[in-house]
């Protein structure tokens, strides 16, 4: 039982101190604090001060009497409790009692007293205050313990709430899953299972309550479900039914065979699956273990109608009152199965398609490409020859005509070699403003035609030489300058450079075209850089073009590491700003050219490179070395007074007649062979320097043509292989390249490209007066 063990303090209050000495020796056993005051005022100081169990006070006093003082303690909240006593001397008996008492005394003693019964009495009021005190904090305990009980008493209400709605929800899920839910205890017998049993297994919730759970999963007789691999528990049925197992082994069946009734269940990640030996009966043992709860497994169950079905199992354990309960959740993997050969065979249609368009694509290049070669070499024959204004004036719309058929053959093209991942990135050393240059020397006739300023401002901070793509760049150039040219009626379009960033090797560039042209709407923005997409798609639209130039942008923007992106005000002009990511020459100067490319060089010296870029003396030789014309010639055998000995093998007329003709006109006499067997029997009757050879050919195709002459040749007398086709695609070249081919003339042909292939391979033409090519 508590009690109130604290300090008992009694106030003394008297003008006189002899007085107060009295009362210190009447009282001054009862162990307590006596507290002495000479006046009113200063007892109402210590009352602010402390708390006390009784008063004795005073009557007649200096400045504030007793009973005034006594009112102001009974005023004030806190001391209205607090008993006081009286004691006085006055001869006015009745009155000062009658007075006394009004104030709040409950007792008034005339000196002189009774010590024993003053005594008597503080002893009572001590005894009750301290009475009191105990109480007080009985009360203060009990309301301790009444919040605490209170508190505990929410918290519980709270848990019950929780775990009934924790049961509802839990209860909501076994009910609405299509997973079979079951748990079972360490003996294996069914305790509950949720309503997907019925639809998974043909079972009602009576039937398997209370029964073995490997009557619906066999491999767990014998408590096989508690661990696995050593220690695991092994079923006398298993091992009756052959299945064995050591030390730190499990049994497992597989699950493309029909299991048996003594089948254990797969311990081991799917993906281990590839070290399971097959066992007797079409059983397999895993080498392995781990415990089974937590993972999960794949096994065949089995219906109620006997039959199997593929599933995913997961257990779980929990230990209640001592007593181990699994809980068991089985997925029927059938659908599941049945997608992902669906989506397998989806996956190897795709790839069929994938691989057919690829052809399509080689296909129709060749087919477009063999006849734009008649065509535009034709053409240019034409224009050689005397013709009137006429007759000139329809030559040169027919090349033109084909010029723009084959610009838009080469977008849909480059576009399906992007899109197929294709389309690689070369990496050479090349010289910014010259590559300015070029692009800007393919407008000079249209700035001026049209008027049109075209300039060019460059970023003093930008490196001389860089490494990159120089050829992919320019297309990025030309089809946005050209973009510009298209829909600029009057003003200027101009280039600018500027360095974004620069960090070791590495800078990143911006490039932006600007036209002063007639802009582009706001909402046709977004469809700029999307395939097939124009901003005017009416019959009566002024600009012409496939819609495939932005978005070949894009893509090759985007493989050369950066972005692309357009400001337009309508009626002001537009602004298309790219980034690339580039390389500085000087970091990369000394790595090795890639093999296995036609436009790679390795120069060490990177003016001698671009010396040879200008005068089109580039040769891929073995060790992957620029040659000289003199050593090249030497290297083959030719000397200065022989002429050179060429072979066309084409299988088309017309293409036959165009490159021989160009030939002539170069002073170069050439043998024909129309197909692959034909070019390797002339080959095997005389020694060329060169052959021209086209990939697509009957009876035998220029690769298989081009391995059986180079096998065939004599040690230091092979002849130079071109490829002469219409076949543009990434993987030709390199088909081209293993097959031995030196080089690649892509049709159609033009004079300057022929030209340049006759110098590469030590052969100088002696051009006859003629316009073809101009």
């Amino acid at each position: 039982m508590i009690a109130y063990s604290g300090p008992v303090n009694i106030l003394l209050v008297d003008d006189h101190p002899d007085n107060l000495l009295v009362l210190e020796a009447v009282l001054g056993d009862l162990n307590c604090n006596l507290v002495k005051c000479l006046s009113g005022a200063e007892a109402l100081r210590c009352l602010l001060r402390d708390e006390f169990a009784v008063i004795l006070l005073d009557v007649q006093m200096p400045e504030m009497d007793g009973f005034e003082t006594a009112r102001l303690i009974k005023s004030r909240k806190k001391t209205q409790e607090t008993p006081i006593i009286f004691i006085s001397a006055t001869s006015k008996e009745a009155e000062h009692f009658f007075t006394g008492y009004e104030a709040g005394a409950i007792d008034y003693m005339l000196k002189p007293f009774m010590p024993q019964i003053l005594k008597a009495k503080i002893e009572g009021f001590v005894r009750l205050y301290v009475g009191n005190k105990t109480l007080q904090l009985q009360a203060e305990l009990l309301q301790q313990q009444k919040s605490e009980l209170e508190r505990g008493n929410r918290e519980l209400m709270l848990t019950a709430y929780q775990l009934t709605k924790t049961q509802a929800l839990t209860r909501a899920i076994q009910e609405t899953s299509m997973d079979t839910m079951m748990t079972f205890d360490e003996d294996g017998i069914i305790l509950t299972v949720n309503p997907a049993l019925m639809a998974m297994f043909g079972y009602r919730e009576d039937e398997v309550l209370g029964q073995p759970v490997e009557m619906l999963v066999p491999c767990f007789a014998g408590g096989a479900f508690k661990t696995g691999g050593a220690g695991s528990q092994v079923h006398n049925d298993a091992a009756r039914n052959g299945l064995h197992s050591g030390p730190g082994q499990i049994m497992s069946v597989s699950h493309d065979a029909a299991p048996g009734p003594g089948e254990w269940f797969d311990t081991t990640p799917r993906a281990d699956h590839a070290s399971a030996v097959p066992d007797h009966g079409n059983r397999e043992r895993l080498v392995g273990g781990g415990s089974l709860t937590g993972d999960r497994r794949q096994l065949n169950p089995v219906r109620k109608d006997g039959s199997r079905f593929p599933s995913e199992i997961q257990i779980g354990v929990a230990t209640i009152d001592d007593e181990r309960i699994y809980a068991c959740t089985v997925v029927d993997m059938t659908e599941r199965k049945r997608f992902e050969r669906e989506l397998m065979a989806a996956k190897e249609t795709a790839e069929i398609a994938a691989r057919a368009k690829t052809n399509f694509l080689t296909m129709v290049s060749h087919e477009i490409r063999t006849p734009m070669n008649g065509v535009l070499g034709m053409t240019g024959l034409l224009l050689d020859t005397e013709l009137d204004e006429s007759q000139r004036e329809f030559a040169e719309i027919i090349r033109k005509s084909g010029e723009a058929l084959l610009s838009v053959i080469n977008d849909i093209l480059d576009y399906a070699k992007i899109e197929s991942g294709k389309l690689e990135l070369e990496h050479l050393p090349f010289k910014l403003p010259h590559l300015i240059e070029e692009t800007f020397d393919l407008f000079t006739a249209k700035s001026k035609q049209s008027r049109l300023a075209l300039t060019y401002e460059a970023d003093p901070a930008l490196p001389e030489l860089l490494e990159g793509d120089e050829i992919k760049l320019r297309q990025v150039l030309v089809n946005l300058i050209g973009n510009a040219f298209k829909f600029t009626a009057h003003g200027s379009i101009a280039v600018t450079t500027k360095l974004l960033a620069a960090q070791e090797e590495a800078v990143r560039i911006e490039f932006a075209v600007t036209d002063t042209g007639v802009g582009i709407p706001g909402d046709k923005l977004p469809l700029l850089f999307q395939p097939f997409s124009q901003v005017d798609t009416s019959l009566t639209r002024q600009y012409e073009g496939t819609g495939l130039g932005l978005a070949i942008c894009k893509n090759l923007v985007e493989m050369m590491g950066g972005t692309i992106a357009v400001e337009s005000d309508q009626g002001i002009g537009t602004t298309f700003r790219f980034t690339v990511q580039l390389r500085t020459w000087q970091a990369a100067r000394h790595e090795p050219a890639p093999e296995g490319s036609f436009a790679s060089l390795a120069a060490d010296d990177f003016e001698l490179w671009q010396e040879a870029e200008r005068d089109g003396d580039r040769r891929l030789a073995a060790d992957g070395r620029l040659a000289a014309d003199k050593e090249m010639a030497a290297d083959r055998g030719m000397g200065g007074d022989r002429a050179a000995a060429v072979l066309v093998a084409d299988d088309n007329v017309i293409n036959q007649k165009l490159t021989l003709t160009l030939l002539n006109k170069l002073g170069v006499a050439a043998d024909v062979a129309s197909n692959g067997s034909d070019a390797v029997e002339l080959a095997y009757r005389r020694n060329y320097d060169l052959i021209l050879m086209d990939m697509r050919m009957p009876i035998m195709d220029g690769l298989e043509a081009t391995r059986r002459l180079l096998a065939s040749a004599p040690p230091g007398r092979a002849p130079v292989v071109v490829a002469m086709t219409a076949n543009v695609m990434p993987t030709d070249r390199e088909r081209c390249l293993e097959a031995g081919m030196t080089d690649f003339l892509v049709k159609p042909i033009q004079f300057e490209m022929m030209k340049q292939v006759l110098r590469r391979h030590g052969i100088e033409p002696e051009q006859k007066e003629s316009s073809v090519g101009q």
